[in-house]
């Protein structure tokens, strides 16, 4: 059953980043309004469009985010940290900031549609073989990250009885706005795909565009409050396929060049003793090497087809395709 035209008024938060540009454009072409929650510092240039309206705001002030809540009917929580230079940040964005999120609803806005929170696959953690994760497998998630994000569906999950929750669990994400996976993009220009490990990697995959319908579904679909999804496409994929891919429309050749997994966890110890010293986050630290030395991260999806009607419509080839002509487009590549 779905709900169109009761959710009007969405309060995105995150709206500056990857997955949340993508968000706020598509719920502006099926005709919402949308309120940003940004950080003082963020930049919204890309949110300066009409029916946007923009909300200073730190997850971390539980005060303005109670201003922030007033007169929205649904929520899609982007917002989340997804590098820090030590393990409590994760726990003080990822799980108190969701936290004083559901606290201003239920104090101010309790009447709310839909909290729908974006979660992460790293909240599950690895799948031990070709065999897909399913939302009933219990979740086993090996760094911080991960555990910081399954604390936040925890703390979803404790007020779905206050309001309709759903929590999806994305894939890897790919696409426009993307800076990630950017670096393979421009590895594999330049003749070489530098990959941790020497063994095949497999894993899920989704379009941003992808998530983000599957985002909008889950806001609009009269599920029960408290479930869970996978949100991937159906293919496992490895740096192979991914590769071939990014070098068929760049037109290039390229090698790939496995490191062995000292070496990675080499290159994640130095970028953990960097960040003690600076105070900033490395893009490659122990926790992160962690995570690419899994030999599997894959999901099954057939719940958000079946429960949601969510049918991804970008394959592989499309996404590429389309991600590197936005890549070429903006310069980044």
């Amino acid at each position: 059953m779905i709900q169109t035209g009761l959710n009007r008024n969405v309060l995105v938060t995150g709206a500056t980043g990857f997955v949340g540009r993508n968000l706020v454009d598509a719920l502006l072409q099926r005709g919402y309004s949308v309120t940003c929650l940004v950080r003082k510092t963020s930049d919204t240039r890309s949110l300066q469009k009409d029916n946007v309206r923009l909300v200073s705001a730190d997850l971390k002030d539980p005060q303005a985010v109670r201003q922030a809540v007033r007169g929205v009917t649904a929520i899609c929580h982007l917002a989340g940290l997804i590098k820090a230079a030590r393990r409590e940040e994760y726990f003080r964005v990822n799980q108190d900031g969701t936290r004083f999120l559901l606290e201003a609803f239920a104090e101010i806005n309790p009447a709310l549609n839909r909290f729908v929170h974006i979660s992460s696959l790293a909240a599950a953690g690895p799948s031990r073989s070709d065999r897909g994760l399913q939302e009933t497998d219990p979740p086993n998630p090996v760094s911080w990250y991960g555990e910081s994000k399954l604390k936040s569906e925890q703390e979803v999950l404790r007020f779905s009885a206050a309001f309709p929750v759903t929590i999806l669990r994305p894939s890897a994400v790919y696409g426009p706005y993307d800076r990630e996976t950017l670096l393979a993009f421009r590895m594999i220009k330049r003749g070489c795909l530098l990959t941790p490990g020497r063994f095949t990697r497999r894993f899920s995959l989704i379009h941003v565009q992808d998530l983000v319908a599957a985002c909008i579904k889950a806001m609009e679909c009269d599920t029960p409050s408290g479930e869970v999804f996978f949100i991937s496409r159906p293919e496992i994929y490895t740096w192979g396929d991914v590769g071939r891919a990014i070098a068929q429309k760049l037109g290039k050749t390229y090698r790939q060049i496995s490191f062995p997994k000292w070496m990675a966890e080499a290159v994640g110890l130095a970028g953990d003793l960097w960040a003690n010293m600076s105070g900033r986050p490395a893009t490659l630290n122990s926790q992160k090497v962690r995570e690419l030395l899994q030999p599997s991260w894959i999901c099954n999806p057939s719940k958000a087809r079946e429960a949601l009607g969510f049918n991804p419509a970008i394959d592989l080839e499309s996404g590429i395709d389309e991600t590197v002509r936005w890549y070429q487009n903006r310069g980044w590549l």
